[in-house]
């Protein structure tokens, strides 16, 4: 069977079943009130980052060893949560003009961004709550229904996040900042339930209306003064049962972006003149034109809109939570461009473009295909989340994460590992690709073991991004190989 035979198989198979379920729903008599807060709702993606833990050991970035003492602790005051990152890495190797103290990944303390980092955050309520803030770091961020911004991270940077919404959800906004020391990307996304009652609401009074506005102003940081990365979107959704112990959406997204392309700049004709036979025996001969030269001018950058569609159902129950999307997309256009590797990506692009990047000069058809994602928590403890988006069976990305602890006694483990083009470019091999870290991933692993409660031992394996400045000054990213092996007090407030 050939790929358009098979999308319109999944086509097929997906409107059948939508048809299917809002047929058995919109007969079913409802009474479910609005105020009904779905606690299934508030499931995330676990935090993988560490902390708790007070002690010392040893950390390998790359080849280089520095003795590591790390203080971590998170503090709850009520609604209030504050995490502290207190971490140094001491280099007995430094020479005369070296630094010996460093910052978490190395880094020197000049910039004021790096002291920052030693508040990892502070926050109010959770995320589904009527009013929830937080400053920080900000680990995996999904605007809306994620067509837009997807499990984005600011790599341990200091940004905002904040939702507002009514307590029986008829409107609110979501809104983030990437960096308050130097904000990049933001934007957010308003919602509105234009006819939500008090009570006996059902499948049309549930409706909702969503706009979305995210911007990059830097998109490209090897050029001056480029056109921001603007993504705009709107959404429809049925909210179609919202209770405590169960919730169905069906939904459609609509997103435009906007990318840059060479266009030719037509030259002026210049209106025709009478040349004496004289005059013209004494110019010269005409400039014979290249084969590479443009016809009619210059290449100049202009900036088009392109555009990009998702319909998706999604269901959650008390344990799991799943998502279903297919989507359609213009040439050009790059669904969920702001992910967990959109910064380290457009830092690490060639000059003078962003070409590789956006896959602009390679995608020049339409595509179609599939995203997917699953939250799993069976148990207090164990956490299980994994997303999966492949187009016209080209440029696949993964992203999974998983929480274990006391499964085997006195063992924890955590972990996440994100890939994007899995099996494009040099590595035309699928699996050869998905197990080879570079540029287009991330990874995270921590295995802990307690050696005598509260004493515990940790390892640590990244492969990540930090934040460098250029000597021409150009803020990016670049990877980092880490290990670490700690061994401390760990204890919660």
């Amino acid at each position: 069977m050939n790929g358009d035979a098979v999308f319109t198989l999944y086509r097929r198979s997906l409107l059948a079943l939508i048809i299917g379920i809002l047929f058995i729903l919109l007969t079913l008599p409802t009474s479910i009130g609005a105020e009904d807060d779905p606690g299934v709702a508030a499931m995330e993606r676990p935090d993988f980052l560490t902390s708790g833990l007070y002690g010392g050991g040893l950390t390998f970035i790359g080849t280089d060893p520095y003795i590591q003492l790390q203080a971590q602790p998170d503090i709850p005051l009520g609604k209030v949560n504050i995490g502290l990152d207190l971490v140094v890495l001491y280099n007995p190797y430094a020479s005369d003009t070296d630094p010996q103290f460093l910052a978490e990944d190395g880094e020197s303390w000049e910039s004021p961004s790096t002291w920052l980092r030693l508040i990892r955050y502070v926050s109010y309520a959770q995320p589904y709550d009527p009013f929830y803030f937080r400053l920080g770091e900000l680990d995996y961020i999904t605007i809306g229904h994620g067509s837009i911004m997807s499990g984005y991270s600011n790599y341990d940077r200091r940004g905002a996040r904040v939702n507002l919404r009514k307590s029986n959800n008829r409107y609110g906004v979501e809104t983030m900042v990437n960096d308050l020391g130097n904000p990049l990307i933001f934007g957010g996304r308003g919602f509105l339930r234009p006819f939500l009652r008090q009570e006996n609401n059902n499948f049309f009074t549930r409706f909702e209306l969503g706009a979305t506005y995210l911007t990059d102003i830097d998109p490209n940081p090897h050029e001056d003064q480029e056109d921001p990365l603007t993504a705009l979107g709107v959404d429809v959704g049925f909210p179609i049962i919202e209770r405590n112990t169960f919730r169905l959406d069906l939904y459609n997204d609509i997103a435009v972006l906007n990318i840059v392309s060479d266009t030719l700049e037509e030259m002026p004709e210049e209106p025709l003149k009478t040349v004496s036979l004289e005059t013209a025996s004494t110019q010269q001969e005409p400039t014979t034109r290249l084969e590479s030269d443009p016809i009619g001018g210059e290449a100049k950058p202009e900036t088009e809109f392109v555009w990009g569609n998702a319909v998706g159902v999604g269901f959650a129950i008390p344990k799991a939570s799943f998502k279903f999307e297919y989507r359609v997309f213009q040439e050009g256009y790059i669904p969920s461009v702001f992910d967990y590797t959109y910064e380290s990506a457009k830092s690490l692009s060639p000059e003078p473009d962003m070409a590789d990047f956006l896959d602009l000069e390679t995608n020049t058809q339409q595509r179609r295909g599939f995203f997917s994602q699953i939250l799993w928590k069976p148990e207090e403890r164990l956490h299980f989340f994994g997303t999966f988006e492949d187009y016209n069976n080209s440029s696949p990305k993964l992203y999974m994460a998983v929480a274990a602890s006391e499964l085997i006694p006195r063992f924890r483990v955590q972990a996440f590992y994100t890939k994007r083009d899995i099996g494009e470019g040099d590595e035309a091999n699928f699996f050869g690709d998905l197990l080879n870290l570079n540029e287009k991933s991330a990874l995270g692993l921590q295995i802990g073991y307690v050696i005598y409660p509260p004493v515990e031992t940790i390892v640590t394996r990244e492969y990540r991004f930090r934040r460098v400045e250029t000597a021409e000054g150009v803020s990016q990213f670049e990877p980092i190989h880490k290990t670490s092996f700690t061994v401390g007090i760990k204890t919660d407030f």
